[in-house]
C-alpha cells in the first residue's frame, strides 16, 4: 500500500520593495539564504595544539549549522599569526562537505599575534571576486574573528576601513586574555550582538547558536530592499500574531518569567489595534490552553497588561502537536478573531523549551495548507530540527541556549514580523509534495491494566501513553489497524479492528476508555481471551493476507493466574507480544509473555514523564515502516543459504520466505550499496539469483515472492558451504570482496548436517566472510556455534511462525558488523590415553527418562577412542549406593562395551547419595584393580550426571577427587542444586546444564570435544590468564605510577599471546572497574600501552571482598577471555594499599575453590592476615612498608608466576582459613515473624522477644547477623542479614516493626520465600563459609497453605528451624522444626519471655556439623493423609463441538461437584485440564490448597476451542503430567486417583492404549458424554464398567446426573472399590515369533543402519525376558533378500543380540519390500526355518524402510495377515506415513520418524503394542481386525482404531 504525506511547503519569499522593481537575479538571490562568510582565526602560540582542537570542532559545528539545504553560502578560512595563511577562498570548494573536510584536517601553525595584519590580509586576498567574493551581487560579506589576546599589531585601521566598506559585517569572537576594547573595535554594530567575550575555549560550544544567528541576520538586513527596523508604522500593516509557548513543568515559573518578558518587549515595537497587529497567546503543556485570542483585546495597553497577567499552567507533557492542531482549528479561523478572508497575513510564534512529547506531523500540515506563516523561537532543551521542522522556512528558527537569553533574539525575528505586516516577504500558494511511504501491514491490540488499586492517575498515565503511541502510527484499513481491551479478573472490550479505521476514530475512541476498576489481575486468561477473540476474521483481523499479529500487554501487578501456557500459546500462534510493567508488575512474567526480552519495557512508574521516556525505544520495534528504518548507505555482500529440504516442508517455507522479504525490505538494496544474493540447499545447493542478478529492492522482492521450497531428504551443510564460497563470493559471482567491501552469509537450516562441515566454514572465515546462523525445528545448536563466525551470531527460533519477526534482531548486526580475526574450529581434536568413569544417576528421578540418558551415553562412548592402550571406560548408576554396570577393564572393546550399555536397566532408588557415590568411586573405580591407569600418570575423567539434590554431603569427596587428580564433569539436569554442584568441579565451566532430559543429546558435542581435548585438566606449557586487582582508591592517587610500573614489568616477563599468556587489569574501590578484560588485546605491545593508560579511579575507602567477587563472576569467565573450562591456570594479583570494609574470607574461599590462585600484596596500612587469607598459600603473600619497594617484589612475583603450572598446583593445597578464635560466636540467624491481624493485639511481645535476643547475641557483621521477615497473606523483608553491621543498629530496626496485617497465615510459602530468597550469600547469608543459620519461626495459629515441602526443603539447605506458635497443631510445627524439642508452644504471647533461655542455648551452642547430624538423624513423618483422601482431575473436552455454552454448563456443573467436597492438601486435591486438538492443563493437583481457590479457578475457565478431537493424546498427557508426584499426585503413597472426563464427540486418534496405561496405574476413570459421544469409546476408557460411565443429551442435562457421579466415588464420595476388570492379569511368559525386515539400500547408508541395527536390539533386549520363549530372524533387503538369520539358528537371548551385531550393511540403489515380505512368507514364517505357526505361537513380521518400494507392498502385506502373521512397519526418513501403513497389518502398528536418530524415542510406543501383539492367541487363516475380520481372542486382543501413528515429524 502506497501512503501519500505532505512534505514540508517550500517557502518563496518575494521582496516587494515600492519605488524600483527588482531584477530576476535578484529576486532568485532573495529566494534563499545566501552570504559569504570569511573565518579569520588566531593560530599564535597562545592558543596551543590542545585548545586549537576545540578551535576546529566550534568551526566545523558552526558550518555545519548554516549550510543547511537551500542556502548559498560560500565559506573562506585564514589563520592569523605573524605572517597570515590562507586555508581557502570563498571559491576554492563547490561542496560544504569539502570544507568541512579541510577543517576536520587544519593543521596548527603557532607564531605572533597580529590581528590587524590578518584583517588587511583579508581585505586585500578575500573580498575581491578573483577570491570568490559576491559582494557585488550584493551578497553580504561576514567577517567572524577569533583570538585568544591582546594584538600585537594596530587592529584600528583594519577595522575602520572594514566598516567604511559597504555590506561587510564583523562579528569578533575573544577567548581568555583577549581585550575587550579591540574585539569592540573590530566588531560591527550592534556590538551586543556582534561581540562574543568567553571565559575559556570549551565555552566556544556554548555560543554556535548564536552565531549562526547573528550571521543569519546579517544576511537579513543587508538583502537589497530588506525592511530596517522601524521606529513607526502605518495603520496600513496589519497581521495576525499568535503566539505559542511552552507551559510546561520543564520551563516552570522562572524560565516563564523571561518568555513574559521577551513578549512584553518584542510587542511594545508592534503597532497593535484592532485594524493593525492582533494578538493572541496559547499556552501548551499536556494540552492546549487560551489565554487570549486575537479579538479580545484592541488595543496595546490591553494586550500588554493581559501578558503581564500570564501565569505558567503546568504538566509534565508538551505536547506540540495538539497545540499546532487546537491553534489552527480554533485560532486562525473567523470565529476566533482571525481576518484572514480579508487577506490578513497569519503569523505563529512558537517560543518552546524541549522537544514535543507527540506527534506534530499533523499539525505541520495543518499550518502550511493553511497558509499560515510559522516561526521558531528555542531555548534551553527545544529541538532545532523540530523547530526547522514547524517553521515555514529554516531561517524563521532562532535558538539560544537559555531563556534568559530571548530578549537576544528580539532584534532576528522583528525583520521578519514587520516584513510580514508590511507585505514585503509574503508567502506562495503552497505546494503540495507526496512522499511515498511503504507501510509494514500490521494489526495491534493493546491489552491494559483496568484495575482500580492503581489509581485512576496510573488508568490516566496508561491512556495518555496510548493515544500517544496509535498519534506515530499510520493509521487506515490497508496500513495499521488498532485494537484495545482492559482486563482486571475479567476483560472488557474497548474495541475491535473493524470498529474505526482513521487514526482520528481511534484517538477519540481512546480518549473515551474509563477503567473498569476490578481488583486483581488475571493476566493469563486475558492473554487467552486477546488471543482466541481478537485475532480472528471476524472483528476484522486480516488473516488471509498475513498481516503481522502484535500483542501490547501494559500492566501494573503481578498476575493471580498462571500466564506460562498463554505466554507459551501467544508465541505458537504467531502473536509477537510486548510487555510493559511498572515497578510492582514481575519482571519474570514480563519476560515470559514478551516475544522477546528486549520487547520488555519498564517505565520507573505509571506517570507521563517515565512513560514517555520509553516510547521512542518502543515504537521502534513496533512500527517497521519502509524508509524510516531502512538502514543508511552501507556497502555489503550478503548471500541468503537456505534450508530447502523436508525439514522445512512446504507448510513451514512461507515463514522463510517472508523472514528474507522482511529482512531485504529493511536494506538499502541496489548495485552500489547492498547486493543480495540467495541459495537453496538440501543434498545439494541450488542458485536461485546471484549477488549481481538484482539492481533493485522491488525486482529483488518480486523475485522472492516467487521462491517455492526446493525440496530434498538430506542436508548436506558442508557441501553448501563449499559451493557459496566457491561459486558466490567471488567476483564472478558477483561478490566485491576484492573491494573490501564486507562479505556476509546467513545461514537458516532446520535440521543437522548430513555430511562434514568444519572444513568449509573455517575456510569461509579465512576469507573474510561473516557467518550468521539462524536455526529453527530440529537445527542443532552446538553445530550452528561451530559454522558461525562467532557463537553469538547464533540465532535460534523456537517455530517457524517466529521468523518474519527476528529480522529486527538482524538488522542491526547484518549492516554494521564487519569481519574481524578469524578463530577456526578444530577440525579434529586429539585424543591420547585417557580413563573415563561415566557416573549417572539411577535413582526414581530418571524413571521414564532413562531410555534417553542411555542412547545418550551410548552416543559420547561411540564418538571415543575406545581400546586397551586408547581411551577406556567404566559406567556405574548410583542412588542410595553405586551399581557398577562396567569397570575400565571389563569391556576394553568398543563394541562390547556399547551392546553392555544398550541394555543397561535403571537402578531405582528413592535417595541421591552423590557424595557417597563419589567416594565409591575415589577408592573402587579409579584404582589399579579396576583397569584404571591413574598410577602411570594416564589422565583420569569423571563424567557425573546429577538429576536432583544430594541427600549427603559432597564437599570433601569432591575436594579428595581433585587431590588425586580426577577431573570432573556434570551434566545438570532436573531439579539438581546448582550451588552444590559447583562445589564438585573447580568452576562452573565444568558444569553442562540440560534444559532437560530428552535433550541431553544437544550436549553431546561439548562433552565429546571436552574429553578428547582437555589434557589432565592442564594446559599446554606457558599458558595462563594473569588478572591484576589494583587498589585505586584516593589513598594511592599519588602512587599510582609505581602500581602501573609494578604491573608493566610483570608484563613484560610474560609471553603475552592468545594462546599463551592472557592479561587483565581490574581497579577497585569502592567499586570494582575494569581497565581491559583477558580477551581485549593479544600482544604484549597492546596490553603495555593499556597499562600506560591507566588513571587512578578514586574513591574514599576499599572493598576487596566485593572486588574478589566481580573478578570471579565477571572476569574470569569464558565470555571475558578466561580459558579456565580448558584448565589453564587463573592467576589473580592482588595490589592493596589498606585495609577492607568488607567481609574478604568467604569471597576469597570461593576464588580458591573455583580454582584461581590468588597472590595478596600489601602495601603501607594493609593488614597482613588480610593478604594471607586472599593468597592461595601464605607463601604468596608479600606486605611491605613502602611503594617504593614494590620493585623488589615484582621480581619475585614474575618468577613464581613464569614457574607457576597445573603440574605445580596440583602438589599445593590452597590454604582455606580455619575459623579465628571466637568464630564460634559467628551466626546467621532469622527470624520469621507472624504479621497477620491475629497477631495485632499482642505483636509488641513478639517484637520484645527478639529484642530480648538480640541484646544477648554477639551481634556485628563479623559476628552474629540478624534478618528480619514478617509475613501473612505474603511474605515482607524487615531487613536483611547484611543490612545493619551493629547491635545498636539491628534493635532499632526491630522497635521500627509494626504488624504488617492480613488475614491468612501462609507459613508455607513464607519458608518457601525464606528459603530461597534469604539464605543466600548476595543477601548476607554465610552458609557457604560453613556459619550456622537459625530460623526463628513465631506463628498464631494454623496455617492457610501447606507447609511440608518447604520445611523440608529449608532443612535439606542446612537451616536449623525452631518454631514458636500459638494454637498450632504440635505436628506442624514438627514437620517445621529442626527436632521436636525446638518446637515451642505458648498459649498467648505473653508467655514468650520464658523462652527466651530455651532460645538462646541452641542458637549459641549449635554447630553447623551437630546441624547437619540432627538433620540427617530425626525422621521427618510423612504427612498425614485423612480417610477420605482422593486426587481428583477433571478431563474436559473443549472442542468447537462443545461450543462456549457447552463449556458454561461442564464448569457450572464441576463447581457444584467441588462443593461437595473436603478440598485441603491432606485431603482431596483437584486438578483441571482442557483439551481438543492439544491440551490446556488449567491447574494441576498441587496448585490449590482450599476450596475456595480451587472454585475461583474453576469460575475463570473459558472456552478453548479447536479440533480434531484428541482424545487418545489428553489422556495420555494426563497420565504423564498430572498423576505423577511433581503434579501433586500422591499415587505413590496409595491415595485414590480419580479422572472424570467430559466428552462430546468421537476421538480422531486412539483411545486403548492410554487407558490400559491408566488401569495399569490403578487410576478410576469417570466418563460424561454428550449425545455425539461414542459409547464404544466410552467403555474402552473407563475399563467397560457400566457404574462410571454417564450419557446425556446435552450438557445443560448435567445436573441430573450430579447424584450419581458423586455416588461413582464410592460410600465415601470419593473411594470406590475397584471394579472387577480393573484387577491386573496374571503375568503369564510370551512366546513370539518375530522376524526383522531390514531395508540395506542406499536409503539408510552405514551409519544410519548402524542406528537401525541398534533399535532392534533394543526392542529384542527388552521384550526378552527371564522364562520366555521368543525366537528371532532376520532379513536385510535391497533388491533382493540376503538371510542374515532364521528363527530355529539362536536359542538365546545373548546369542540373537550377538548376531543382531554381526549383521554387515548391503547397500544397494534400490529397496523392494514386496520382493522382502513375499521372501519372509514363503521362507521364514514355515516350520522349515523354525516358526511355530502350527502351534499358533504369535507370528511377528517387523519391517523397517528408509524409502518407498519400487513395487506395491499391499497384496504381499495381505498374503502374510491371512497366514496369521501380524506386520509391524516403522518408516524413516523418505517414506510417506500412508506407504508405512499399507505395509503394516493395520495402521495402529505403522510408525513413523523423521530420522534413525528418533528411533530410540519410539521403542516404547513399539514395545506396548509388541507386548499386546505377543499375548494375543493367533487365528491362523483369519486377516488382521482392520482388513475386515475381527480376530479377539484371549484376554489381551487389541481393540484398535485404524490411525497410523507419526512421531514426530
Amino acid at each position: 500500500m502506497r501512503k501519500h504525506r505532505h512534505l514540508p511547503l517550500v517557502a518563496i519569499f518575494c521582496l516587494l520593495v515600492s519605488g524600483f522593481g527588482v531584477t530576476d537575479a535578484q529576486e532568485a538571490v532573495q529566494t534563499s539564504a545566501a552570504a559569504d562568510i570569511i573565518f579569520l582565526v588566531d593560530s599564535s602560540w597562545s592558543i596551543g595544539k590542545e585548545h586549537f582542537q576545540l578551535v576546529r570542532e566550534f568551526l566545523y559545528d558552526v558550518i555545519e549549522s548554516l549550510a543547511v539545504a537551500g542556502s548559498d553560502f560560500r565559506f573562506a578560512l585564514v589563520q592569523f599569526n605573524g605572517n597570515p595563511h590562507t586555508e581557502f577562498l570563498l571559491n576554492t570548494y563547490r561542496t560544504n562537505q569539502e570544507v568541512l573536510s579541510h577543517i576536520a584536517n587544519m593543521t596548527y601553525l603557532g607564531g605572533d599575534s597580529k590581528t590587524g595584519r590578518g584583517l588587511r590580509y583579508v581585505i586585500q586576498n578575500h573580498l575581491t571576486p578573483a577570491a570568490g567574493s559576491r559582494a557585488r551581487d550584493g551578497v553580504p560579506q561576514v567577517i567572524v574573528v577569533l583570538t585568544d589576546g591582546r594584538s600585537q599589531d594596530d587592529v584600528a585601521g583594519p577595522s575602520a576601513e572594514l566598516k567604511s566598506a559597504a555590506a561587510v559585517d564583523v562579528v569578533a569572537i575573544g577567548v581568555q586574555d583577549a581585550e575587550e576594547g579591540e574585539l569592540k573595535e573590530m566588531a560591527t554594530e550592534p556590538l551586543d550582538l556582534h561581540v562574543f567575550n568567553l571565559e575559556n575555549f570549551t565555552a566556544l560550544h556554548d555560543i554556535v547558536g548564536n552565531l549562526v544567528a547573528c550571521v543569519r541576520s546579517s544576511m537579513v538586513a543587508d538583502i537589497a530592499g530588506a525592511p530596517e527596523i522601524p521606529k513607526d508604522i502605518t495603520a496600513q500593516e496589519s497581521a495576525d500574531l499568535i503566539f505559542l509557548i511552552d507551559g510546561s513543568d520543564k520551563t516552570g515559573s522562572a524560565h516563564f518569567a523571561a518568555i513574559r518578558d521577551f513578549l512584553v518587549n518584542f510587542l511594545e515595537r508592534l503597532p497593535i489595534g484592532a485594524r493593525q497587529i492582533q494578538v493572541g497567546v496559547v499556552q501548551y503543556s499536556n494540552g492546549p490552553r487560551t489565554a487570549f485570542s486575537l479579538n479580545s483585546y484592541s488595543t496595546k495597553a490591553d494586550v500588554l497588561d493581559a501578558v503581564k497577567a500570564l501565569r505558567v499552567i503546568g504538566g509534565e507533557e508538551t505536547n506540540v502537536g495538539a497545540a499546532l492542531d487546537f491553534v489552527v482549528e480554533n485560532h486562525f479561523t473567523q470565529a476566533g478573531g482571525s481576518r484572514v478572508e480579508e487577506g490578513v497575513p497569519q503569523v505563529l510564534v512558537l517560543i518552546s523549551g524541549s522537544q514535543s512529547t507527540d506527534d506534530i506531523r499533523d499539525g505541520v500540515v495543518a499550518l502550511k495548507q493553511a497558509s499560515i506563516f510559522s516561526f521558531g523561537l528555542g531555548a534551553q532543551g527545544a529541538d532545532r530540527a523540530e523547530l526547522q521542522h514547524i517553521a515555514t522556512d529554516e531561517n524563521f528558527v532562532f535558538t539560544t541556549p537559555e531563556f534568559r537569553s530571548l530578549g537576544d533574539l528580539r532584534e532576528y525575528l522583528l525583520p521578519y514580523i514587520v516584513g510580514v505586516a508590511q507585505r514585503t516577504i509574503v508567502l506562495q500558494p503552497p505546494t503540495i509534495v507526496t512522499q511515498v511511504i511503504e507501510v509494514n501491514k500490521r494489526d495491534i491490540v493493546f491489552l491494559i491494566d483496568g484495575t482500580s488499586t492503581r489509581g485512576s492517575a496510573n488508568f490516566n498515565a496508561i491512556r495518555d501513553f496510548l493515544y500517544k503511541v496509535v498519534q506515530k502510527l499510520e493509521i487506515g484499513q490497508d496500513l495499521i489497524q488498532v485494537a484495545v481491551a482492559q482486563y482486571a479478573d475479567t476483560v472488557k472490550l474497548g474495541f475491535h479492528f473493524k470498529d474505526f479505521q482513521s487514526r482520528r476514530d481511534v484517538l477519540s475512541a481512546i480518549r473515551r476508555l474509563r477503567p473498569i476498576n476490578g481488583t486483581v489481575l488475571y493476566t493469563g486468561a486475558a492473554l487467552d481471551y486477546v488471543r482466541n477473540n481478537f485475532f480472528n476474521g471476524s472483528v476484522g483481523y486480516r488473516a488471509s493476507e498475513g498481516v503481522p499479529k502484535l500483542l501490547v500487554l501494559i500492566t501494573g501487578g503481578k498476575s493471580l493466574d498462571d500466564i506460562s501456557y498463554p505466554a507459551q500459546e501467544l508465541k505458537r500462534s504467531g502473536i509477537m507480544a510486548f510487555a510493559i510493567g511498572s515497578p510492582m508488575a514481575d519482571r519474570t512474567e514480563l519476560e515470559e509473555v514478551a516475544f522477546d526480552p528486549s520487547l520488555v519495557f519498564e517505565p520507573a512508574e505509571f506517570r507521563p514523564g517515565p512513560m514517555q521516556a520509553i516510547l521512542p525505544g518502543f515504537l521502534s520495534p513496533l512500527r517497521t515502516l519502509s524508509g524510516t528504518t531502512q538502514v543508511p548507505v552501507n556497502k555489503r555482500d550478503i548471500i541468503f543459504l537456505l534450508d530447502g529440504s523436508l525439514n522445512v516442508g512446504n507448510a513451514n517455507f512461507p515463514y522463510v520466505r517472508d523472514f528474507v522479504m522482511n529482512l531485504v525490505n529493511s536494506l538499502d538494496v541496489g548495485y552500489d550499496n547492498i547486493r543480495v544474493g540467495l541459495v537453496q540447499f538440501s543434498d545439494t545447493p541450488e542458485t536461485e539469483f546471484s549477488l549481481d542478478t538484482y539492481q533493485s529492492k522491488s525486482d529483488l522482492l518480486a523475485r522472492l515472492r516467487q521462491l517455492q521450497l526446493k525440496g530434498g531428504s538430506t542436508l548436506n551443510i558442508g557441501s553448501a558451504l563449499d559451493f557459496v564460497h566457491s561459486n558466490h563470493f567471488t567476483e564472478a559471482g558477483g561478490s566485491r570482496i576484492h573491494e573490501n567491501i564486507p562479505q556476509l552469509l546467513l545461514l537458516l537450516a532446520a535440521g543437522q548436517s548430513g555430511d562434514s562441515y568444519l572444513q568449509a566454514s573455517n575456510a569461509l572465515a579465512r576469507a573474510g566472510v561473516l557467518t550468521f546462523c539462524v536455526g529453527a525445528s530440529q537445527a542443532n545448536k552446538a553445530e550452528l556455534e561451530q559454522i558461525a563466525f562467532n557463537p553469538s551470531l547464533v540465532y535460534l527460533m523456537d517455530d517457524f511462525s517466529s521468523l518474519p519477526a527476528l529480522p529486527q534482531q538482524l538488522i542491526q548486526p547484518l549492516t554494521t558488523y564487519v569481519s574481524g580475526g578469524v578463530e577456526e574450529v578444530p577440525l579434529a581434536p586429539t585424543e591420547g590415553q585417557r580413563d573415563i568413569l561415566f557416573l549417572f544417576d539411577g535413582s526414581a528421578n530418571l524413571i521414564g527418562q532413562f531410555p534417553a540418558v542411555r542412547d545418550f551415553l551410548y552416543k559420547i562412548i561411540d564418538e571415543l577412542n575406545v581400546k586397551p592402550d586408547g581411551t577406556r571406560i567404566a559406567v556405574a548408576q548410583y542412588s542410595d549406593n553405586v551399581k557398577v554396570e562396567s569397570r575400565f577393564s571389563d569391556h576394553q572393546s568398543k563394541t562390547d562395551l556399547l551392546n553392555h550399555v544398550k541394555r543397561m536397566k535403571i537402578k531405582g532408588g528413592k535417595l541421591l547419595n552423590v557424595g557417597q557415590a563419589l567416594d565409591f568411586a575415589q577408592r573402587n573405580l579409579f584404582v589399579k584393580s579396576s583397569g584404571s591407569r591413574i598410577e602411570e600418570g594416564v589422565p583420569q575423567f569423571l563424567v557425573l550426571l546429577a538429576a536432583g539434590r544430594s541427600t549427603d554431603r559432597v564437599d570433601g569427596p569432591a575436594q579428595n577427587l581433585r587431590q588425586v587428580g580426577i577431573i570432573p564433569f556434570i551434566f545438570q539436569a532436573k531439579n539438581a542444586d546448582p550451588a552444590e554442584l559447583e562445589r564438585i568441579v573447580p568452576s562452573p565451566a565444568f558444569i553442562l546444564a540440560a534444559e532437560s532430559l530428552p535433550k541431553i543429546g544437544e550436549l553431546q558435542p561439548q562433552i565429546v570435544n571436552l574429553l578428547k581435548t582437555v589434557q589432565n585438566g592442564g594446559p599446554s606449557p606457558g599458558r595462563k590468564d594473569i588478572v591484576f586487582l589494583i587498589d585505586g582508591s584516593d589513598r594511592v592517587r599519588s602512587d599510582f605510577p609505581f602500581l602501573k610500573d609494578f604491573v608493566r614489568k610483570v608484563v613484560e616477563s610474560l609471553d603475552v599471546g592468545p594462546d599463551r599468556v592472557r592479561v587483565a587489569v581490574v581497579q577497585f574501590s569502592e567499586r570494582a572497574r575494569p581497565a581491559f578484560y583477558l580477551n581485549s588485546y593479544s600482544d604484549q605491545r597492546a596490553v603495555l600501552q593499556a597499562v600506560r593508560q591507566l588513571s587512578p579511579l578514586g574513591g574514599a575507602s576499599l572493598h576487596t571482598g566485593s572486588a574478589l567477587d566481580f573478578v570471579l563472576r565477571n572476569v574470569l569467565v569464558e565470555s571475558a577471555g578466561s580459558r579456565m573450562a580448558e584448565g589453564v591456570p587463573q592467576v589473580l594479583i592482588v595490589l592493596s594499599a589498606g585495609r577492607s570494609q568488607d567481609d574478604i574470607q568467604g569471597p576469597a574461599v570461593l576464588l580458591k575453590r573455583s580454582g584461581a590462585v590468588p597472590f595478596g600484596i600489601g602495601i603501607g596500612h594493609s593488614d597482613d592476615a588480610e593478604m594471607r587469607t586472599i593468597s592461595y598459600v601464605p607463601d604468596f603473600a608479600a606486605v611491605i612498608p613502602t611503594f617504593q619497594q614494590l620493585a623488589h617484589v615484582q621480581q619475585l612475583v614474575s618468577e613464581k608466576v613464569i614457574l607457576l603450572s597445573q603440574e605445580e598446583l596440583q602438589k599445593i593445597r590452597p590454604a582455606l582459613p580455619l575459623p579465628p578464635p571466637g568464630a564460634g560466636s559467628k551466626r546467621d540467624v532469622v527470624f520469621l515473624i507472624d504479621g497477620s491481624q491475629n497477631t495485632v493485639q499482642e505483636f509488641s511481645y513478639i517484637r520484645a522477644l527478639i529484642e530480648s535476643l538480640i541484646e544477648e547475641l554477639d551481634v556485628g557483621f563479623d559476628t552474629t547477623r540478624v534478618a528480619v521477615i514478617q509475613f501473612s497473606e505474603d511474605p515482607r523483608v524487615e531487613f536483611l542479614l547484611n543490612a545493619h553491621s551493629s547491635k545498636d543498629d539491628v534493635q532499632v530496626a526491630v522497635r521500627r516493626l509494626r504488624p504488617k496485617g492480613g488475614r491468612q497465615i501462609n507459613v508455607g510459602s513464607a519458608l518457601d520465600y525464606v528459603s530461597k530468597n534469604i539464605f543466600r550469600r548476595p543477601l548476607g547469608s554465610r552458609l557457604e563459609e560453613g556459619v550456622p543459620q537459625f530460623l526463628v519461626l513465631i506463628s498464631s495459629g494454623r496455617s492457610s497453605d501447606d507447609v511440608e515441602d518447604a520445611a523440608a526443603h529449608i532443612k535439606e539447605t542446612g537451616v536449623a528451624p525452631f518454631t514458636v506458635a500459638r494454637n498450632v497443631d504440635p505436628e506442624e510445627l514438627v514437620r517445621i522444626s529442626l527436632s521436636p524439642e525446638y518446637v515451642f508452644s505458648v498459649s498467648t504471647f505473653r508467655e514468650l519471655p520464658s523462652l527466651e533461655q530455651k532460645l538462646l542455648t541452641p542458637i549459641t551452642t549449635l554447630t553447623s556439623e551437630q546441624i547437619k547430624s540432627i538433620l540427617s538423624q530425626t525422621p521427618h513423618p510423612r504427612p498425614d493423609v485423612e480417610g477420605n483422601a482422593a486426587d481428583i482431575v477433571f478431563l474436559v473436552d473443549s472442542s468447537d463441538s462443545v461450543r462456549p455454552e457447552g463449556i458454561v454448563h461442564i464448569r457450572d456443573f464441576i463447581r457444584n461437584i467441588v462443593r461437595k467436597f473436603d478440598v485441603g492438601p491432606n485431603r482431596i486435591r483437584i486438578g483441571l485440564a482442557q483439551f481438543s486438538n492439544e491440551v490446556f492443563p488449567e491447574f494441576y493437583l498441587r496448585t490449590h490448597k482450599s476450596q475456595s481457590d480451587v472454585l475461583e479457578a474453576i469460575r475463570r475457565l473459558r472456552f478453548r476451542g479447536g479440533s480434531p478431537l484428541n482424545t487418545g493424546k489428553a489422556l495420555e498427557f494426563v497420565a504423564k503430567n498430572f498423576f505423577v508426584k511433581s503434579a501433586g499426585s500422591r499415587i505413590e503413597d496409595g491415595v485414590p486417583q480419580h479422572l472424570v472426563l467430559f466428552l462430546g464427540g468421537k476421538s480422531q486418534d486412539d483411545v486403548s492404549r492410554a487407558a490400559r496405561v491408566m488401569s495399569s496405574s490403578g487410576i478410576i476413570r469417570v466418563g460424561v458424554g454428550s449425545r455425539n459421544v461414542d459409547r464404544t469409546e466410552l467403555e474402552t476408557i473407563t475399563g467397560r464398567d457400566s457404574r462410571l460411565i454417564f450419557t446425556i443429551r446435552e450438557f445443560r442435562d448435567l445436573h441430573n446426573i450430579e447424584s450419581q457421579v458423586l455416588s461413582s466415588f464410592g460410600p465415601s464420595g470419593v473411594t470406590p472399590t475397584p471394579p472387577g476388570p480393573f484387577s491386573p492379569p496374571t503375568l503369564v511368559p510370551k512366546k513370539a515369533d518375530i522376524v526383522f525386515l531390514l531395508d540395506g539400500s542406499i536409503n539408510f547408508k552405514r551409519d544410519n543402519f548402524q542406528e537401525v541395527l541398534r533399535f532392534v536390539s533394543g526392542i529384542v533386549d527388552t521384550i526378552y525376558e527371564g522364562g520366555d520363549s521368543i525366537q528371532v530372524g532376520l532379513v536385510q533387503y535391497n533388491s533382493d533378500p540376503t538371510d542374515e538369520f532364521f528363527l530355529k539358528d539362536f536359542s538365546t537371548k545373548e546369542e540373537i543380540l550377538d548376531a543382531i551385531n554381526k549383521v554387515v550393511y548391503k547397500g544397494g540403489r534400490q529397496a523392494n519390500t514386496l520382493v522382502g515380505l513375499e521372501h519372509l512368507r514363503k521362507n521364514h514364517f514355515v516350520p522349515e526355518a523354525g516358526s511355530r505357526i502350527d502351534q499358533r505361537i504369535p507370528q511377528i513380521a517387523f519391517v523397517i524402510t528408509g524409502g518407498s518400494s519400487v513395487e506395491d507392498v499391499e497384496e504381499a502385506t495381505r498374503a502374510l495377515s491371512q497366514k496369521g502373521v501380524k506386520v509391524f512397519a516403522v518408516g524413516v526418513r523418505n517414506v510417506d506415513l500412508r506407504e508405512v501403513s499399507r505395509i503394516a497389518s493395520n495402521s495402529a502398528i505403522a510408525f513413523r520418524v523423521s530420522n534413525v536418530q528418533e528411533l530410540s524415542e519410539l521403542s516404547e510406543q513399539v514395545l506396548e503394542t509388541l507386548h499386546d501383539a505377543m499375548h494375543e492367541t493367533l487365528c491362523p487363516g483369519v486377516p488382521d481386525v482392520s482388513r475386515g475380520t475381527e480376530c479377539r481372542v484371549g484376554w489381551g486382543a487389541l481393540d484398535l482404531d485404524p490411525v497410523p501413528v507419526e512421531f514426530p515429524v
